[in-house]
């Protein structure tokens, strides 16, 4: 592989990993999203009185059923939007390691010759 080549693999390398941290924390940020909805579903169910939701800056005293209803609603657009996170992640991860595997072979062939 030509030095032009190797370089510009590695710039691609380097800017697909960029872009992998970045789904990376998009990923971790939907989880933790996801784990907080979940508990505040359960808090509700357990509820015994009254039940208040946050919005904006102001509280506001809701209907128990609706809460767990939206809240359930929430988790389902999360985990929609986690899965096709996960799967784009998951893609870079792929393509970063054949870039990764390119760009060995390049360095193993410039050494041999």
């Amino acid at each position: 592989m030509k030095p032009e080549q190797l370089q510009e693999k590695l710039n691609e390398l380097n800017v697909l990993q960029q872009r992998l941290g970045i789904f990376t924390q998009q990923r971790q940020h939907l989880e933790m999203s996801k784990s907080e909805i979940e508990t505040s579903a359960n808090e509700v169910s357990k509820a015994k009185g009254k039940v208040y939701s946050l919005t904006g800056n102001v509280i506001i005293e809701k209907d128990a059923k609706k809460l767990k209803s939206e809240l359930i609603s929430q988790k389902k657009d999360i985990d929609k939007h986690l899965t096709t996170v996960s799967k784009q992640e998951e893609k870079l991860k792929d393509r970063a390691l054949k870039i990764q595997t390119e760009v060995t072979k390049g360095l193993k062939d410039d050494k041999s010759k």
